[in-house]
């Protein structure tokens, strides 16, 4: 599968802007950078939006009413959700990115931004009775102890934790295991991740959810995802709600705003930080990741993310996998994670050298014949 990471890597960023390269509190006047192209966006019925391409709406102002729900369809590429606003944001209803529970044997789906769940087993013997570990950074195997995902906490003894408190690049959470049988259960998706920005104040009297997946009578669940709130100032009594489910790590909740009173009666169920790095997204083009070629066949680099592969009967194991950065400067480590759908996934670590010309670095690596194999690649 080819997978367009999050803007930069982990420790990159948050060195950055640790370092206050990016804007903080001096600024007068905080610009969430809305255009305002969108609108308003006022949900008075309960209502999905397919997301952009970017995965931005540029508002001028949000407000979603009491008792409505504003859900999201993924788009190719599954990015985050980032909704920027020029006004107000009144969120008196719910907004929801949390990843789904599993349908049999097929796995929960991450939220925008997340993570999906692995395979329940699917046949009488090895390997289709397997059930398939699970995706993302911090995703659940099928193993003792490790069926469950982790984000910002682990998960039992799954301690694949990944990302910071900044959440920059903002990413979802990831998902858990699937079980052995004929079927067996699918894991739970990851919860989604989303971003909520607003020029003058965020008001939260209800709920933004984006929580994991589980597996109902199996005990483990997909991690939770993450939310981002960045205003002046803001209020409200209601949850924000980023917990891992039935074992599943806890997500990430981040709010940066110039008032120290703000938001300070809102319930929060994750891992949570405060601060005033008052930005939205980074500045600039964002860098991205792209797997360009898997075992001799072109991927364009603008094509949709989310092609599953299958290698060929008949061919070697071995197979050569080629990834491209754009917009990197310098030494990039990179994370490859070949999942088949029913056997153990594998991980590679390299080294993308993001000056070159082009910056691309290729892997050797292991591939089941005639079976469906998903593979992604991110920043570490």
């Amino acid at each position: 599968m080819k997978h367009v990471t999050h803007p930069t890597s982990l420790a990159a960023a948050a060195a950055a802007l640790l370092l206050g390269l990016l804007p903080g509190t001096a600024l007068a006047q905080f610009d969430a950078g809305s255009n305002g192209s969108y609108g308003p966006l006022n949900v008075t019925e309960n209502t999905t939006l397919d997301l952009p391409p970017d995965g931005v709406f540029h508002c001028t102002t949000i407000n979603v009413s009491a008792g409505r729900t504003l859900r999201f369809n993924r788009n190719p590429l599954n990015t985050p959700v980032v909704l920027l606003a020029q006004g107000d944001v009144t969120i008196s209803g719910t907004i929801d990115v949390s990843g789904s529970n599993p349908s049999g044997a097929i796995p929960g789906v991450g939220g925008p931004g997340g993570f999906d769940g692995g395979w329940g087993g699917f046949g009488p013997s090895e390997p289709e009775y397997r059930g398939g570990d699970g995706y993302g950074p911090g995703r659940g195997l099928n193993a003792d102890g490790q069926r469950s995902a982790a984000y910002a906490t682990g998960a039992g003894n799954n301690d694949r934790t990944y990302g910071n408190v900044l959440i920059v690049p903002l990413i979802g959470g990831s998902g858990s295991a699937g079980s052995n049988g004929n079927p067996g259960r699918g894991g739970g998706g990851g919860g989604g991740a989303i971003l909520i920005a607003s020029n003058t104040r965020i008001t939260v009297n209800g709920q933004i959810n984006a929580t994991g997946g589980v597996v109902v009578g199996f005990g483990s669940g997909g991690s939770g995802g993450a939310i981002r709130l960045v205003a002046p100032t803001g209020g409200g009594n209601g949850n924000l709600n980023a917990p891992g489910l039935a074992g599943g790590g806890n997500g990430r909740i981040r709010i940066d705003t110039t008032d120290p009173l703000a938001f300070r009666n809102l319930n929060l169920s994750g891992s949570v930080t405060r601060g005033t790095r008052m930005f939205a997204l980074p500045p600039g083009p964002q860098p991205s990741l792209h797997i360009v070629s898997v075992a001799g066949q072109a991927i364009a680099v603008d094509a949709a993310a989310g092609v599953d592969f299958e290698l060929p009967a008949g061919s070697p194991a071995t197979q050569t996998v080629v990834l491209r950065g754009q917009g990197f400067i310098g030494e990039v480590p990179i994370r490859l994670v070949v999942t088949p759908e029913h056997s153990a996934s594998t991980t590679y670590d390299l080294t993308l050298n993001g000056s070159a010309n082009p910056p691309e670095v290729s892997a050797q690596i292991t591939l089941p014949e005639g079976q469906p194999t998903r593979i992604h690649a991110w920043t570490r």
